[in-house]
């Protein structure tokens, strides 16, 4: 296997593993996901798709380059939607998913509500460890792997190799 193929796969399998690791969270201990929480698991579904099929034989090393260069990208995104979630679970600043304050509802709404599982507040830290919250931690894996993923797709003899 070359070294521009197993670079690849590297970001899938790395992505991949990130989701289950939510997925884990989710399903195996009851950490039900907020809204900011789906969005920050959106750029690792991509990253999977992109460098799994990228992976493929069948791929040249240029398109490889690009889906890892396209990979440390949206390593970015999640990590800079982690920073945002962080910020709203330290309520430096408001969103919409995060309730503040008195709300008024009606009979209707109520009613609905009671109808339907609820959703957790994208304020509400679920679970920390080393007073750092799972977004935290997301926001951190997330920097460094895009890093390594940007350093990678620059690094001229990781791609010039047969």
């Amino acid at each position: 296997m070359t070294r521009d193929r197993i670079i690849t796969l590297s970001c899938a399998i790395t992505a991949f593993g990130a989701l289950a690791t939510a997925w884990t969270a989710q399903y195996g201990f009851g950490l039900f996901p907020c809204e900011l929480c789906m969005y920050q698991r959106l750029p690792y579904l991509g990253i999977v798709a992109l460098c799994g099929l990228s992976a493929l034989p069948v791929v040249d090393t240029d398109a490889r380059r690009l889906a890892v260069a396209i990979a440390a990208l949206l390593f970015l995104t999640t990590a800079a939607t982690g920073f945002y979630h962080v910020g709203v679970e330290q309520e430096w600043w408001q969103t919409n998913c995060a309730p503040t304050g008195m709300q008024t509802f009606s009979f209707n709404d109520i009613q609905a509500a009671l109808s339907r599982p609820g959703e957790p507040a994208c304020n509400e830290i679920a679970f920390e460890v080393l007073g750092i919250s799972m977004a935290g931690y997301n926001m951190i894996a997330a920097m460094i792997l895009a890093v390594l993923a940007g350093w990678s797709a620059r690094t001229d003899r990781n791609w010039n190799a047969a």
